[in-house]
């Protein structure tokens, strides 16, 4: 229930933040309602699917400890990542829109500096997506070659071959979520209960198809470091690489607008998703343990889910099955990616926040459809960095989710400084614990943002070089440039009246 004690002077809300409002007309087109909690919840859990998206990951906390470093990892990140997302799930709570982070950033920073802050941060955001929607796609593109691959040896993957395959895949994404936006909700459905039975069948093919089993040392206290990196330093590479594992868990707070009562059912999307993600998550990697034999050869896979059921199942039949599968729940995430890709993209241009916003924040059948369209040509575009430079484009990869921690964080961080009775009467809240938890997840971003920015391994050399840092500073160039030149005279920040008619708390 909300806390009464945190309710601001509603009248002096309002007023701030009409202050900006200077040039768009009032935005008269709608998102229809699509999504019921269930569906809500199943989209956020699809997007983050932690059981089946780490699978692609697990190569640095082995790195850093083997097994340990990889199940003491997850517990960890899981402790952090749970801390920054109920403070964000507060945020969500109070301030539900298409935009998420962009609209909550705006609607918690003092006046003087909110239309900067959530000019950035909508930018921002649309990167870090862009950066996520590449990674899923192309691990469902590298994915399908590697599955050919397996039957015929003869054939040799090109980094051509692999962006042509992404680019059919995007189109797909494309066409499906702009013009059936309704069906993706319910095939998140589908997808949820497939995601489930997957992942027990797995537990079960895992464990009972393989003779021989490590044993519980191996697993939970053979600490192996071979990334280069003292063991102290190792640990915090190998838990910032765990953090993987929970990305995406804003994805509901995209949808808000298309949620009956986004105040109380955003929230618990975003909470049921963190639950359900950290206890898959650990319980088959905890199984995956037991079954790897050659530890070396998972962590130097270019695709470590093939390689973990090549080793435990040694058929290719069966390989290829669950390799089918994991294509199914990674392009799920895709069309997911696409689907609040168009709405973040959206938010922004109805606010005059990218070029042609006029024409972007039109709506075709109740949907983003231009909007979309943007996130497709991105997507084009970013292919052409895989198939130029394999470094740089795992350093724009790497933008995901340090990105997505600052947006989510940057809130948090001003309601420490302004304090948090500016927030309006919500369905869920904090409470006395607010500024406790605030604080903490304020502080976890800002050291793993450092983190994040080492190389996973040392010796360091060109080509395990760490540019995430670069590849972040042309973001803000970029970024810097539209807001100097152009965008600074029609972005508006979201309008109140906007929402007013539209959120139910």
């Amino acid at each position: 229930m909300a806390d009464k004690r945190d309710a601001p002077d509603s009248a002096s809300v309002a007023q701030s933040h009409v202050e900006d409002k200077t040039k768009l007309a009032p935005r008269e087109e709608h998102l229809e309602k699509r999504f019921t909690l269930l569906s809500v919840i199943a989209f956020g859990f699809t997007t983050m699917n932690s059981w089946v998206a780490f699978a692609s990951g697990v190569a640095v906390p082995l790195a850093c400890g083997g097994g340990p470093g990889l199940i003491y990892g997850l517990i960890a990140a899981g402790v952090i990542m749970a801390t920054i997302n109920v403070g964000f799930a507060e945020l969500a709570s109070a301030f539900p829109s298409a935009g998420g982070q962009y609209h909550i950033v705006y609607m918690t920073f003092s006046p003087s500096t909110r239309r900067v802050a959530a000019f950035f941060t909508g930018w921002i955001s649309i990167i870090y997506i862009m950066a996520a929607t590449a990674s899923c796609n192309f691990f469902v593109a590298s994915s399908i070659l590697d599955v050919v691959s397996l039957w015929n040896e003869g054939y040799e993957i090109q980094a051509w071959h692999t962006y042509l395959l992404h680019i059919l895949l995007c189109i797909i994404a494309f066409v499906t979520t702009s013009r059936f936006p309704t069906a993706i909700g319910r095939l998140g459905v589908t997808i949820l209960a497939l995601s489930i039975v997957g992942f027990v069948a797995s537990l079960v093919t895992l464990l009972a198809v393989k003779d021989t089993k490590q044993s519980t040392d191996f697993v939970f206290t053979d600490y192996r470091n071979v990334s280069g990196w003292p063991d102290g330093w190792a640990i915090f590479i190998g838990i910032t690489g765990c953090l993987w594992a929970y990305s995406g868990v804003d994805a509901a707070t995209h949808v808000s607008e298309e949620v009956p009562n986004p105040s109380r059912n955003v929230p618990i999307a975003i909470i049921t998703t963190m639950v359900l993600g950290i206890v898959t998550v650990l319980v088959w990697n905890i199984a995956l343990m037991f079954v790897v034999t050659d530890l070396q050869a998972l962590i130097e896979s270019g695709v470590p889910i093939l390689e973990v059921y090549n080793q435990a199942l040694n058929s290719k039949v069966a390989t290829t099955i669950w390799a089918v599968y994991y294509m199914v729940m990674f392009y799920d995430i895709v069309l997911n990616l696409f689907i609040f890709a168009g709405r973040t993209i959206w938010s922004l241009s109805r606010d005059g926040g990218v070029p042609y916003s006029n024409y972007i924040s039109h709506l075709n059948w109740a949907s983003p459809v231009r909007a979309t369209a943007v996130m497709l040509v991105l997507q084009v575009i970013i292919g052409v960095l895989y198939v130029a430079s394999t470094t740089a484009y795992s350093s724009f990869i790497n933008l995901t989710l340090f990105a997505l921690n600052i947006t989510v964080a940057l809130p948090q961080a001003a309601l420490l400084v302004r304090g948090r009775g500016i927030l309006p009467e919500r369905a869920f809240s904090l409470g006395k614990f607010g500024y406790a938890i605030n604080a903490v997840a304020t502080a976890f971003v800002i050291f793993f943002s450092v983190t994040f920015c080492f190389p996973t391994g040392y010796p360091v050399t060109a080509g395990s070089m760490n540019y995430l840092i670069v590849v972040m500073a042309v973001g803000l160039v970029v970024t810097t440039a539209a807001w100097a030149f152009k965008l600074r005279k029609t972005f508006t920040g979201p309008r109140l009246e906007s929402y007013a008619d539209e959120t139910e708390y």
